[in-house]
């Protein structure tokens, strides 16, 4: 029985945050400390993303893959996305280098602004957990196979994501020819 990632994750936070309290975190000397690890951190993970990106294009994988998803969370009807597997992988690559650079500017005007040091110490630890987790990382950086939780399209992170539904070619028809006769049937 596997444990839920996000258990660990509040478990681990929980757990940097008992440990920081034995730190001085106010010293001035513990500062640059904090910021020489955060900065360690935010370059570890830019260098993971870029491995990933040069085994994206050396592998240049045109397999097709059909799923569903929800581009808007209020509408009923999923839609249809038709890419391969590298441009799906390009673009979560896009989303996850977006992702990583908004991170850093709120971390950094937190930290500028406010002078806060915890926030730098626990995305020190819990930055490279979630690097470590990300499904690029798992199949581009460390080779894991891309099945099971790892198996295209990927799971929605956070509690109120929405996951990609696989799709196969024969529902995909299926599916397009009810769409057909409906907008045959409003015609008339």
């Amino acid at each position: 029985m596997a444990i839920n990632s996000q258990i660990i994750n509040l478990v681990v936070f929980f757990g940097i945050l008992q440990i920081s309290n034995y730190f001085d975190l106010d010293n001035a000397a513990n500062v640059n400390y904090l910021r020489a690890g955060y900065a360690t951190m935010q370059l570890v993970a830019l260098t993971a993303f870029y491995l990933a990106y040069t085994h994206i294009q050396a592998k240049n994988d045109q397999t097709t893959l059909t799923y569903q998803e929800k581009k808007n969370p209020m509408d009923q009807a999923p839609e249809t996305v038709r890419t391969t597997v590298r441009d799906y992988d390009m673009g979560k690559l896009k989303e996850a280098v977006r992702g990583q650079f908004i991170a850093m500017a709120i971390m950094a005007f937190i930290h500028f602004k406010w002078f806060y040091l915890r926030p730098l110490l626990l995305q020190s630890i819990l930055g490279l957990r979630t690097i470590y987790q990300a499904p690029l990382v798992q199949i581009h950086v460390l080779g894991k196979q891309a099945a099971g939780d790892l198996a295209r399209p990927w799971k929605a992170p956070g509690p109120f994501g929405q996951a990609a539904k696989p799709i196969t070619e024969k529902e995909l028809k299926a599916q397009e020819k009810k769409e057909a006769k409906k907008k045959m049937n409003r015609q008339d």
